[in-house]
């Protein structure tokens, strides 16, 4: 691989794990400066051994948060004189729960876009637009000709598929 297509690769895979990796500091540092500090330093440890990496498009989010781990205890163990922190195995043991945690999230949101995509085009757009920051129900109502209540019953409805789905198929993939 060359160095552009490696660093291409590394921002692409950083950039698509970098929500869930912060989640995953934040849920051990509460402060945001020292979570970015953390992120920093787990983003150039990971770039430091990306080339080791296999099959980076497999297993890149549970390996960034491995490295996140060992870099949160690194950072209480630099903090070990505040009383208020805790016991270093608990926090481990904290960590470790998240990295298993963001595997089975990882799951969750492939589940979610495959069912996403089985959906009707029709559906799919009326479920996206009604989660659009801009857009309000009144107004989503009156676009697709519905009164506010159907809307709501009808969004109600496709999100209770949408979960069906979503269940089968994390089931589908854990057996």
């Amino acid at each position: 691989m060359s160095s552009a297509d490696k660093n291409d690769s590394f921002l692409r895979h950083l950039t698509r794990h970098d929500p869930e990796i912060r989640a995953f500091i934040r849920a051990s540092i509460p402060n945001a400066a020292d979570v970015a500090e953390i992120m920093q330093n787990v983003s150039v440890i990971a770039w430091e051994k990306f080339g080791t990496l296999e099959n980076p498009d497999t297993v890149f989010g549970k390996w960034i948060c491995v490295i996140a781990k060992y870099e949160i205890l690194k950072f209480r163990r630099g903090k070990a004189r505040d009383r208020l922190i805790l016991d270093s195995d608990i926090i481990e043991k904290m960590v470790d729960e998240g990295v298993e945690e963001t595997s089975n999230r990882e799951k969750w949101i492939e589940a979610l876009e495959l069912c996403l995509e089985k959906l009707p085009r029709q559906r799919r757009e009326l479920l996206l637009r009604a989660y659009h920051p801009e857009v309000s129900m009144k107004h989503l109502a009156a676009e697709v000709n519905k009164k506010p209540n159907a809307l709501y019953q009808s969004l109600s409805r496709l999100r209770l598929s949408l979960v069906d789905c979503i269940e089968r198929e994390v089931t589908r993939k854990l057996t």
